[in-house]
């Protein structure tokens, strides 16, 4: 289903929410009754539209913050890509009522000397109360005593994923730990398969699974949209991913950043949910440039273009009162941009069986307002 954007939130936000949980789950469960096969669920996701939300550093020194990850409650970790030896702790409150978020600040640090020079995403294990981190250069997986800062061991990353094959520092920008075990991916593609993105053809992207025990459990792969224009002030465009998240065992949120714009330059943020089950497993393919396979199938879920926020890292949050679920973007102020944070929240919906359902005449159609401009 189209993204829904509501610029007043509140009361119709909530309603709306309600009222699509309500008609798809009570349709599938007819579904289910029937003993016709349900397709893997993609969820919708609402932009509240409280814009963007400055994340003040305060005296911490913070800074290109590219990863965050939420560890309960009003917490998170982050980390960022600029060399610093810390895992920084934020505050993020989120109004359970409208998912705005009411107050955020990085409040300190854990120092981490196992840090490499370019962590990029971060994510949390509560069940042994340790993160991990991605870094892009050193292409590695890092796991970390979410309380202390103390380094407990790397993760087996395939040998495809080695540095010799990064492109451009276009390497592990991506990781999430959830349904499904632990994920990441290469922001654009490494040197076997194929080039980087431009304005006719967008990049190819592996999207890698860790099994719970850490191992490499499965490997899909995944095209990036085309770079829109190129701008005559920047020579840095691009168009790649940034961060996944498992919304299940088998269905991703993807976050693709680009960089480009013909007249003014131009960072725009687009969350994708992508669905295995209908993909082929590319572990064991040398090159994924040459085809061959079936790639990720992408549904385009929220958009929006941003003139000096450069959203690189994604976390879920608290549950809100209406049973949706938080998600929070975190922009790097990398290179004189700002530091932000976005608020989005997720709501569960059938992909296939949503459509199935709309056609039957048992979804009420949702209009979608026009966007209003973001805050700069």
């Amino acid at each position: 289903m189209e993204v829904v954007d509501f610029g007043g939130g509140g009361v119709v936000m909530r309603a709306v929410r309600l009222l699509i949980v309500c008609r798809v789950v009570g349709a599938v469960a007819c579904l289910w009754g029937s003993g016709r096969p349900v397709a893997a669920a993609l969820p919708a996701v609402i932009d509240p539209g409280q814009g963007v939300v400055a994340l003040s550093s305060g005296s911490t020194a913070a800074a290109e913050l590219s990863g965050l990850t939420w560890t309960g409650g009003s917490d998170y970790l982050a980390v960022g890509d600029n060399g610093a030896g810390s895992l920084w702790t934020v505050g993020i409150a989120v109004d359970p009522a409208t998912g705005f978020i009411s107050s955020a600040a990085v409040t300190g640090s854990l120092a981490a000397p196992g840090l490499g020079s370019d962590s990029e995403g971060i994510a949390y294990r509560a069940g042994t109360g340790t993160v991990f981190v991605a870094d892009e250069v050193a292409s590695t997986i890092t796991q970390f005593d979410a309380v202390t800062g103390g380094t407990l061991g790397g993760v087996s990353v395939p040998a495809i994923y080695a540095s010799a094959n990064v492109q451009s520092n276009m390497g592990l920008e991506s990781l999430a730990y959830g349904p499904g075990g632990l994920w990441t991916a290469n922001e654009e593609a490494l040197v076997p398969d194929g080039p980087l993105s431009t304005t006719t053809a967008g990049t190819w992207v592996r999207i890698q699974r860790f099994a719970e025990t850490l191992t490499p459990a499965g490997q899909w792969a995944y095209r990036t949209d085309p770079i829109s224009a190129l701008n005559p002030f920047i020579s840095a465009e691009r168009s790649g991913v940034v961060d996944v998240l498992p919304w299940s065992a088998t269905t991703l949120l993807v976050l693709e950043r680009e960089l480009g714009g013909a007249v003014v330059p131009t960072f725009r943020s687009r969350l994708y949910g992508v669905d295995l089950l209908a993909a082929s497993d590319v572990s064991a393919l040398p090159t994924i440039d040459a085809g061959g396979f079936t790639p990720l199938a992408k549904t385009l879920l929220w958009e929006g273009s941003f003139g000096s926020s450069n959203f690189e890292g994604m976390t879920y949050g608290p549950p809100l009162a209406d049973g949706s679920t938080s998600l929070l973007l975190i922009s790097d102020d990398g290179g004189g941009l700002s530091q932000d944070l976005y608020s989005l929240s997720v709501v569960p919906e059938p992909g296939t069986v949503a459509l199935m359902l709309a056609a039957a005449g048992l979804l009420v159609p949702v209009i979608r307002r026009p966007r209003r401009a973001q805050p700069a």
